[in-house]
């Protein structure tokens, strides 16, 4: 992508401390306007090309294809040294560094110091973190625009995705809101170390990528590296009915912290910002909510249900206040939100003939149950059809928190279709509790889903689909999603 300031090689060498292992013809480029790490750009000749080395592709296996297109400098592994011949690469510059990951961080890190952003927001959480960053965006923008906020979309969380984002920066832009996720220990620090961020918000602390983390404590120290990493004078936003961080941040002084809650739970902190009351509006499927904020009150409705959405709202709310907004403007701002696509995203028309609910994007055990609940809540008097997938990254724990769900959902659920590993765990815990087995069928290929799917009376009925992002199940759903009219949640 092109940047907006250059980089020159001294820079590129010192913040990644790699070492030139060839040197080029002596005609440079010695400075770079452009940096990718996809080889099937076009490059200029003052492109650099970082070879990402990830789980499943080795960007090192198409330095050549980079080279073809234009490029003169590409930064790789020292592994590469060993597998590649180098004479044909005489002319080119070719920097060796230990990891090209880190080395794409360092340079974003370069790259951001640039900038002389108002805020820098890091937002992370076990669910919800997503949802967060947009409401705060969508807030935010309203009262200085969206040319001056750079987020990352898509699930450009980690280690690469967010530095790319920041490669992105430019000169209109003034604040930065970057959700940061993690599945290794140690990701969520170097993520920190790169934003150096003005403000971190930590949604909540669940069971989220248990196979690293092993326990809701191991997750919290993965995401305390974001408060850590605050300086003095910077604001950590955290969830006051989290019983975990309402304990661990108890004694950190009040200037530096902002909370939000809505008092459900009795734990060791009052939130700041407090919502009162929801109250459902049946008609139209928004919620008349009420907060208290700053010794003020407020009135507003929003455009969605459910109690894990209002605590995003609550957390972006803050966010935004961080950044000079007040409570009014924000709620004022989220009357026409608009939710990510497979996020909550409630789809309905007379095509369809039911409710269909596509929060397909991920999954984990809070925010299934977080779905769960909005539908009891919300459409107790519907039929409800569930298209589940399994929860991934959970480790030990796999097996029980499948076997777990499936016992929660027997009750209520009338027909659940599964996919996954996990799947006879799930139909033990299921079968355990009662649930008939003629209503739970496999989920395997799309054309066996469809023709079971239809032989549903699905009349006065709501469909959940919620699965971890390996599932893909909203390809389950393509001739709705392709007509589909989004209608409030």
């Amino acid at each position: 992508m092109k940047i907006n300031y250059n980089l020159t090689l001294d820079e590129i060498l010192n913040c990644t401390g790699g070492k030139t292992v060839i040197a080029g013809d002596g005609t440079g480029p010695f400075v770079f306007n452009e940096i990718f790490t996809d080889s099937r750009e076009d490059f200029s000749r003052n492109a650099l090309f970082i070879a990402i080395k990830g789980k499943n592709f080795n960007g090192e296996d198409f330095v050549d294809s980079a080279f073809q297109r234009g490029a003169r400098c590409a930064v790789v592994s020292w592994d590469f040294l060993e597998k590649f011949g180098l004479s044909k690469y005489s002319d080119k510059i070719i920097i060796a560094v230990e990891n090209t990951v880190d080395a794409l961080g360092n340079i974003s890190k370069v790259y951001l110091n640039r900038f002389n952003l108002k805020k820098k927001i890091a937002i992370t959480g076990s669910c919800g973190k997503t949802m967060t960053k947009e409401m705060s965006c969508h807030i935010i923008s309203s009262k200085y625009g969206a040319e001056k906020i750079l987020k990352n979309n898509y699930n450009y969380n980690n280690l690469i995705g967010v530095p790319k984002t920041i490669l992105g920066l430019n000169a209109e832009h003034e604040y930065l809101i970057l959700e940061i996720g993690t599945n290794k220990k140690g990701e969520i620090k170097k993520l920190s170390g790169i934003i150096e961020p003005d403000a971190g918000a930590i949604v909540n602390i669940g069971k989220s990528h248990l196979q690293e983390f092993i326990n809701p404590e191991g997750v919290f120290e993965e995401k305390n590296e974001l408060a850590l990493s605050l300086k003095k004078d910077s604001y950590l936003i955290i969830n006051a009915d989290d019983e975990i961080l309402s304990e661990k941040y108890e004694k950190i002084p009040d200037a530096n912290m902002l909370s939000f809650g809505l008092g459900f739970k009795q734990t060791g902190r009052a939130a700041d910002i407090l919502c009162e009351k929801i109250d459902t509006d049946a008609e139209s499927g928004a919620a008349n909510i009420g907060i208290s904020f700053k010794g003020k009150k407020y009135a507003a409705k929003v455009r969605f249900r459910g109690v894990h959405l209002i605590y995003d709202l609550l957390c972006a709310l803050l966010v935004a206040y961080v950044c000079g907004i007040d409570a009014e403007t924000g709620l004022k701002a989220m009357e026409d939100f608009v939710f990510p696509e497979g996020r909550m995203e409630v789809i309905s028309g007379p095509s369809i003939g039911y409710i269909l609910i596509n929060d397909a994007y991920n999954s984990n055990p809070d925010s299934l149950k977080a779905a769960l609940d909005f539908i009891k809540a919300h459409y107790s008097g519907k039929k409800k059809i569930l298209v589940l997938g399994d929860m991934l990254e959970l480790g030990d724990s796999s097996e029980a928190e499948h076997y777990n769900a499936g016992r929660n959902i027997a009750g209520y659920a009338d027909f659940v279709f599964y996919k996954g590993d996990y799947a006879e765990s799930f139909r033990k815990g299921l079968l355990e509790e009662g649930f008939p087995p003629d209503k739970l069928f496999p989920l395997k290929d799309k054309n066996t889903f469809r023709e079971n799917f239809e032989k549903l009376d699905k009349k006065n009925s709501v469909v959940l689909i919620k699965g971890s992002r390996g599932n893909r199940l909203e390809e389950y759903f393509d001739e709705e999603m392709g007509c589909k009219k989004t209608i409030l949640c």
